[in-house]
């Protein structure tokens, strides 16, 4: 999977600060306060910048809750704040779709750029055989167009995100997908001429599926893992 330096950092840092208030730390230490509102501001403004709804969204729920005694908001803090700003965020990614990421393989490597319409203009040679994809905080749309695939792990975390295998073809006759999602919701498209055989964990969320996949026992199997926690997990066959 891929680094996310900004979720990492929100992440990190708000388990620092649960921990420390849990121990009575924060209050004693003015400047680690001081550094992290100072982090948490830079990734609001980075975020405004770059419009990435959740970056944004979730440093303000940090923020609200670190000096929730002088906003008055000490009643809906910690869960319920985030909560709340997860299903904000969640809901702004989907109405506002700005991150539109258009994958495919070039020469076995992975290409991607800004929009449908730029990658497009694009003549892909697709060739790939391994196809990943990391979310976290942010609403992306992936659409694999990999003409030789095998196998996928695609993650969602407190994010909204939605992966397309319509065009994609397999390497040979079955390929292997592992999904999940946590804190989120993840739409994933298959086409309805593969078979399935899917795999179910969750802890409290839920898992979809939707449409007739193709039963023909000489049909290409897709082999779906799917885990989802505190979010909503949706396949389709179509």
């Amino acid at each position: 999977m891929k680094r996310n330096i900004t979720g990492g950092i929100i992440m990190i840092l708000l388990a620092v600060v649960i921990i420390g208030s849990g121990m009575g730390l924060i209050p004693n230490i003015p400047w680690f306060k001081i550094f992290c509102t100072v982090v948490f501001v830079a990734i609001v403004l980075k975020s405004l910048v770059k419009r990435e709804f959740f970056s944004c969204i979730m440093a303000l729920c940090c923020l609200g809750w670190m000096y929730d005694d002088m906003l008055g908001i000490e009643a809906i803090t910690p869960f319920p704040l985030f909560f709340a700003g997860a299903l904000l965020a969640i809901g702004l990614g989907m109405i506002f779709k700005k991150n539109v990421i258009h994958v495919s393989y070039k020469d076995g490597d992975e290409w991607k750029v800004g929009s449908i319409d730029d990658a497009r203009k694009e003549e892909w040679q697709d060739g790939g055989r391994h196809v990943s994809l990391e979310n976290n905080f942010n609403s992306v749309s992936k659409y694999v167009n990999a003409q030789a695939f095998s196998t996928a792990e695609l993650e969602n975390n407190f994010g909204s995100a939605n992966i397309y295998f319509n065009n994609a073809v397999m390497a040979g006759r079955e390929a292997t997908v592992k999904l999940e999602n946590n804190f989120g919701q993840m739409n994933v498209y298959f086409p309805n001429t593969w078979r399935v055989s899917v795999s179910q964990d969750s802890a409290f969320g839920k898992i979809n599926v939707f449409g007739e996949p193709n039963r023909d026992m000489d049909a290409p199997l897709v082999v779906i893992k799917a885990e989802c926690n505190f979010g909503e997990l949706n396949i389709y066959f179509g």
